[in-house]
């Protein structure tokens, strides 16, 4: 199994780096985690074929992690794929990204392929488990496991020690650090984690390796602030990783 980032940033994108997707590979399914910038785009940048997407997991309505969903549904479908896409989502998510495609005038019983809205998936290789998260709107965490690889991303959330517990047991945290601890408390930052408490979550989880995202850039002063943050909390491999490069899991 292995993991690209199609971007780390907060709603408040770079230049060089979009909103935070990533792509997980088991080697039997491809999965998109978050439809956000261009998703067709992103996918090809990062040496994998659009159509062969097999389940696509958006986490919460906010702009920077669904409004790409249209497009890739739309493209998809010019594309001529044909193989039934999943979808994985709450039913809150699930009804907003429902009205995107309403008002957009894309019936989804139009497209040439079939799509299958469901809120969890479980085969022989893969189990894909959506958890509850603690964010200023409903969000899911998503727990994917393929065989003995196991890996629990927060998306976008308020520091918590029930994560922690949550991750007990995963190999792999990919946690948001939104902005430096010591803005923790600055309006608008409700709802988000500082890089510290991602490392705090990594510790009391006991993973081996911790993904940070989701990162607001020019609220850090250097980018090594953002590793060197997490590790006051974490001793573990920390990864702040770069878009498009392939990690193994």
């Amino acid at each position: 199994m292995e993991i690209t980032f199609l971007g780390t940033s907060s709603a408040e994108p770079t230049a060089q780096i979009g909103y935070t997707s990533f792509l997980v590979d088991t080697g039997k399914f491809l999965i998109l985690v978050d439809a956000s910038g261009n998703p067709i785009q992103s996918i090809l940048a990062a040496d994998r074929e659009p159509g062969v997407l097999d389940l696509v997991v958006l986490t919460h309505y906010h702009a920077d992690h669904i409004a790409g969903y249209p497009a890739l549904i739309q493209s998809l479908s010019c594309m001529g794929r044909k193989k039934e896409l999943t979808v994985l989502c709450s039913r809150t998510t699930g009804s907003k990204a429902e009205q995107l495609l309403e008002i957009l005038d894309m019936n989804p019983q139009n497209t040439v392929y079939p799509i299958r809205v469901c809120d969890g998936f479980k085969d022989s290789n893969l189990e894909i488990e959506l958890l509850e998260g603690n964010h200023s709107i409903p969000t899911s965490m998503v727990a994917i496991r393929s065989g003995n690889r196991r890996l629990l991303y927060t998306s976008d959330t308020a520091f918590s020690r029930h994560t922690a517990e949550l991750a007990r047991g995963y190999q792999t945290l990919i946690h948001e650090a939104t902005f430096p601890h010591a803005r923790a408390g600055e309006p608008g930052n409700e709802g988000h984690s500082s890089a510290y408490q991602a490392g705090l979550c990594a510790g009391g989880a006991g993973v081996d390796r911790l993904f940070l995202c989701h990162i607001c850039w020019y609220k850090y002063s250097r980018q090594k602030a953002i590793v060197e943050e997490a590790r006051a909390a974490f001793q573990g491999e920390i990864v702040l990783p770069e878009p498009f490069v392939w990690y193994p899991l």
